[in-house]
């Protein structure tokens, strides 16, 4: 039998009471704090902290801005956090303010750290004036004509719908059946790439004029070569005899020859597909004119920032802020009226050309301007054999025609580049760019004197852009009798 044992006497283990309360009681407490002061670091401080809701706007017009208390914000259909309280909200587009209002935002405070509380604001059809609505369009047009420069978009480049946009305002503004049909008919006359092209189909494939419609399959035959059975244009008539014109301004006397109006075909190839359709065959009609004999000197130049200081080298910077011309006014020259000179200005951009045939304007009473595009190609045609200038100098004319048509350098003309407006009426898409008031990338002509003389004849044309000069670059003036 085992021997029993007894064990020593234990006390009962007792918990110390903190407040009279046992430990599993604070335990409870604490573990309730903690769940509530999470449940309120998460759900209610963030929104005590952070109130207001995520907006998003609805704008009718496409490209527009909201701008939020006097500030800036972003375009409108994309999502803003907003603070709570109340605040004005202006629409613009175009740099046209078309909608202004006030708006409250409340001050959601559960769970905003999870579920964004969010606000849709619809911004109403705008009441705007005809040229507010013909600005916004304008800016439209502006935009695809920008994006013409690039052939290829790539995924750093990225395309946007400009289509699509030009016709969701179209649609919006309500302009009159002509507008509308002018501003697409011009808008086509940009596409030089597949992007745009599939944009623009995807935009106006089921419009209804028949004019978009023909303006559609020829982009489509240009940007994918698409073979066209045209018949070619009517030949060209032989120029009519010229005569020598002199242009007085108040002790400076230009001379020119002057031409009849006609109508002329332009281009040398039937072939639509794009870059060769800047050449293709299309006809032009050209007013009676007056081109200057030679293109305008380094004297005249000199004569012309003499009158005009703000256009003198030393103010280069300021008209650089301006974006009139780049870096490169007048680089290398020092225009002077001492030593009378027939070498070309160079280093002059399209703007500083509009502001010479100004200044000319108003010293002879005529009406000075660029030539055009057309306008150059009838001199270098009137003569059957046109020699191509090597340098940048030349005697004064005594002969029967200008000097310098091909050769010495570019000359930069008033016509804009359009990509495509040789297949689409060449004349009715430049009076239509004139029209809506688009941007001006001039077209040039002529070659310089460093140019392959054999690949430079009256067809050829080049672009620059308008603020842009170059040591290769000048112009010579016309004017009308």
């Amino acid at each position: 039998m085992k021997k029993r044992i007894d064990l020593p006497q234990v006390s009962d283990v007792t918990l110390p009471e903190v407040f009279h309360l046992r430990a599993g009681v604070w335990i409870l407490i604490i573990l309730a704090v903690l769940i509530i002061a999470l449940f309120f670091i998460t759900s209610v401080l963030p929104g005590i902290i952070k109130g207001g809701r995520y907006v998003t706007f609805k704008a009718p017009l496409s490209e527009s801005g909201i701008i939020l208390d006097g500030t800036y914000l972003g375009p409108a259909d994309h999502q803003y956090f907003i603070s709570h309280g109340q605040h004005t909200i202006a629409t613009v587009a175009s740099g046209i303010e078309y909608d202004r209002r006030t708006i409250t935002i409340d001050h959601p405070i559960l769970f905003t750290l999870f579920l964004h509380r969010t606000r849709t604001i619809t911004i109403p059809h705008p009441t705007l004036s005809v040229e507010q609505k013909q600005a916004i369009i304008r800016f439209d047009l502006e935009e695809i004509q920008t994006s013409s420069a690039i052939l290829e978009w790539t995924m750093v480049d990225r395309y946007a719908p400009l289509f699509q946009n030009l016709k969701r305002d179209l649609a919006t503004l309500s302009l009159s059946e002509g507008e509308s049909e002018d501003a697409i008919h011009l808008a086509l006359s940009f596409i030089t790439s597949k992007a745009m092209l599939e944009d623009a189909k995807s935009a106006f494939s089921d419009h209804r004029s028949e004019l978009v419609q023909a303006s559609l399959r020829a982009a489509e035959q240009a940007v994918l070569g698409t073979p066209k059975a045209a018949t070619p244009p009517k030949e060209e008539q032989r120029p009519l005899p010229i005569k020598a014109a002199d242009l007085d301004a108040d002790g400076l006397t230009i001379e020119g020859f002057a031409y009849p109006g006609q109508q002329i075909v332009m281009g040398t190839t039937l072939d639509p597909s794009y870059p060769t359709a800047t050449e293709y065959r299309t006809e032009a009609y050209v007013e009676p004119f007056v081109l200057a004999t030679l293109p305008t000197t380094l004297t005249q130049w000199a004569q012309f920032i003499e009158e005009n200081p703000m256009w003198a080298k030393t103010n280069k910077q300021h008209l650089q802020d301006e974006n009139l011309v780049d870096e490169a006014y007048l680089a290398g020259l020092a225009p002077s009226t001492v030593f009378v000179t027939t070498r070309a200005v160079t280093n002059v951009s399209y703007h500083a050309a509009l502001a010479f045939c100004s200044w000319l304007s108003q010293k002879s009473g005529k009406t000075v301007f660029l030539p055009t595009e057309a306008m150059l190609t009838v001199a270098i045609r009137h003569q059957s054999n046109t020699p191509y200038h090597g340098s940048l100098s030349a005697l004064s004319s005594t002969g029967s025609a200008p000097s310098m048509l091909l050769g010495g350098v570019w000359e930069i003309t008033q016509s804009p580049f359009v990509p495509l407006a040789r297949l689409m009426g060449y004349d009715k898409i430049l009076d239509l760019h004139h029209q809506w008031g688009l941007s001006v990338n001039p077209i040039v002509k002529g070659g310089s004197y460093l140019n392959n003389s054999a690949a430079i004849t009256s067809e050829t044309v080049g672009t620059i852009p308008p603020y842009a000069c170059g040591d290769q670059i000048g112009f010579r003036i016309a004017w009308y009798e």
